[in-house]
């Protein structure tokens, strides 16, 4: 969309994404539970604003998963031509679901094993790719002020997923385990994302310019025909895993919220399981999802769509999170970082759809014109 400017953008949000796992990664250490990091605002700003930030969280996850499972769809359809992407999406919800209905002692150690090999199979594709490139030319196109704005919208889309740390913070027992994890992951990501970044934009590929740009291309050098079948094995567990992570996460904080009654929840929701899933919050969000899907299958929505309607929420959410740590946080880097986050999330959730501004300020004023209730 932005062509040579994407490596700016990139670097810029990828600056700004490393501050932002560290400042919430503190968030969680120092409010841990199934709400996240809410905690950590109902103590700094009351428990109105908590609700809040809980709900932007919430209304992202309305739409940020279906994305993911359209993407998993997508990477599959190959194998399955005659059957529409929805439907596709949506079966692997149910295995989804059917995965967040069951305690799986080991799904921890298996994402981190298929992110590992995921992360040196694109590391050393992009360098093998990199090393291949004869020329290096930076021709920047001419500069489009509102393409380059819904770029860093979209964009922001890679560093999403510190937000929900929080909710799983009850089940690491060492908080130290939880900074090395998220100082780890924040380095490991953002060099990873930037050579494949540099790779996309410099690499000499066979169908460059002739036909849109896949990501099979970087790892065909080095795997050739099981390229595609390696692609698509790790990309459908990552995105499972993805939807694991988050629809699970603010599963949780709707049961947190809604075993204390919280005004703009059902009771109902608060339901667990014996085995402790949160049942009445995951069937909920299930529901949702068949709506969504259903207006992707009419062309009601499309991918883009729902990335940016799910981006503006996050950022909404990630905006109060960075408040709370500004507030609770001592002078110092973190604090210095935070207002900087803030202030560059809210120009760039400027540049996103009108309604959903008006349904982020519409949530905004009415918890401020709120009693609050602490």
């Amino acid at each position: 969309m932005v062509g040579n400017y994407s490596l700016l953008v990139w670097i810029s949000i990828l600056i700004l994404g490393f501050s932002f796992a560290l400042i919430f990664g503190k968030l969680a250490i120092l409010f841990p539970g199934e709400a996240g990091v809410s905690l950590a605002t109902k103590e700094a700003m009351g428990e109105k604003y908590q609700n809040l930030t809980a709900f932007y969280l919430i209304l992202a996850v309305f739409f940020g998963p279906v994305a993911v499972l359209l993407i998993a769809g997508d990477f599959i359809q190959s194998y399955f031509p005659y059957i529409n992407l929805v439907f596709l999406a949506l079966g692997i919800y149910v295995l989804t679901y059917a995965l967040l209905l069951v305690k799986i002692d080991f799904l921890g150690k298996l994402m981190l094993v298929v992110s590992s090999t995921v992360a040196v199979i694109f590391l050393v594709s992009s360098i093998n790719i990199l090393l291949q490139t004869k020329s290096f030319i930076f021709e920047l196109p001419y500069l489009d002020i509102d393409k380059i704005g819904y770029s860093f919208l979209l964009i922001f889309w890679s560093i999403v997923g510190w937000e929900v740390i929080g909710n799983y913070s009850n089940d690491v027992k060492d908080t130290s385990t939880l900074k090395k994890a998220v100082l780890f992951s924040a380095i490991s990501v953002s060099s990873i994302y930037f050579l494949i970044a540099l790779a996309v934009c410099f690499g000499e590929f066979p169908l460059k310019g002739v036909e849109p740009f896949k990501l099979v291309w970087l790892v065909e050098p080095l795997f050739g025909t099981y390229s595609n079948i390696l692609l698509v094995s790790i990309s459908l567990i990552l995105c499972i895993g993805t939807l694991i992570l988050f629809v699970g996460g603010v599963a949780r904080l709707i049961a947190a919220l809604s075993s204390k009654k919280s005004h703009f929840l059902l009771k109902k929701t608060a339901k667990h399981l014996k085995n402790g899933t949160p049942i009445g919050a995951l069937n909920a969000l299930s529901f949702i999802y068949m709506i969504t899907l259903y207006l992707v299958y009419e062309k009601t929505l499309t991918l883009d769509n729902l990335v940016a309607f799910a981006d503006g929420f996050f950022i909404a959410n990630a905006l109060i999170g960075l408040i709370t740590a500004i507030i609770l946080f001592e002078n110092g880097f973190l604090k210095y970082s935070a207002y900087t986050l803030a202030l560059f999330f809210m120009i760039i959730l400027l540049f996103s759809n009108i309604y959903i501004l008006l349904s982020i300020l519409t949530l905004f004023m009415f918890t401020y014109n709120k009693k609050d209730i602490m």
